[in-house]
């Protein structure tokens, strides 16, 4: 299977977005990337949250098509320089996690069809913005894992965490 295509792709935003939501209804696709991604992306998620807190606790996120116009509006902004890396991939998951926490948060159940909207979402992002970036940085397996599996890369994390909080600034601003 392509590690770009919409299949492949949605599963990991499917997978990460349960993980994070602790939706246990759902079968977890748990391919070596997906594994990663929850490891990694599910770290640095948590002092994310903390740090925003209180901009997310003044938001009101009341349907799925209110996350979708966040996440747009907050993608275009942190992808308006046209740089792509590793640690920007991994913000497109973080945030949407955010979101879909923040929609349950507000009262929004978490449906098989509201979590198949988010994921639809985030990989349509993902794959009509970044599969061509992806794709030539080692794609899923040999880009993103050799990128955050080995322990060294764990210490290039305080530099993500930079890059996240200060993608967030945005969102901070207008929410």
């Amino acid at each position: 299977m392509e590690s770009n295509g919409f299949l492949y792709v949605y599963d990991l935003v499917q997978d990460y977005l349960q993980h994070v939501s602790h939706a246990t209804e759902f079968e977890p696709a748990l391919s070596k990337p997906a594994q990663v991604l929850r490891k990694v992306a599910s770290s640095l998620q948590d002092e994310v949250e903390s740090n925003l807190r209180p901009y997310l606790d003044s938001l009101e996120i009341g349907s799925v098509d209110d996350a979708r116009r966040i996440f747009s509006q907050v993608m275009e902004r942190e992808f308006a320089d046209g740089q792509t890396n590793w640690g920007r991939i991994l913000t497109i998951f973080l945030f949407g996690g955010i979101l879909t926490k923040k929609l349950q948060g507000c009262g929004v159940p978490l449906t098989k069809e509201n979590l198949e909207e988010m994921s639809h979402f985030m990989t349509d992002y993902i794959v009509n913005t970044k599969a061509k970036w992806i794709n030539e940085n080692g794609g899923w397996d040999n880009g993103f894992v050799t990128k955050f599996e080995d322990k060294g890369s764990w210490l290039s994390l305080h530099n993500v965490k930079s890059k996240v909080m200060a993608v967030f600034s945005f969102f901070t601003q207008y929410y």
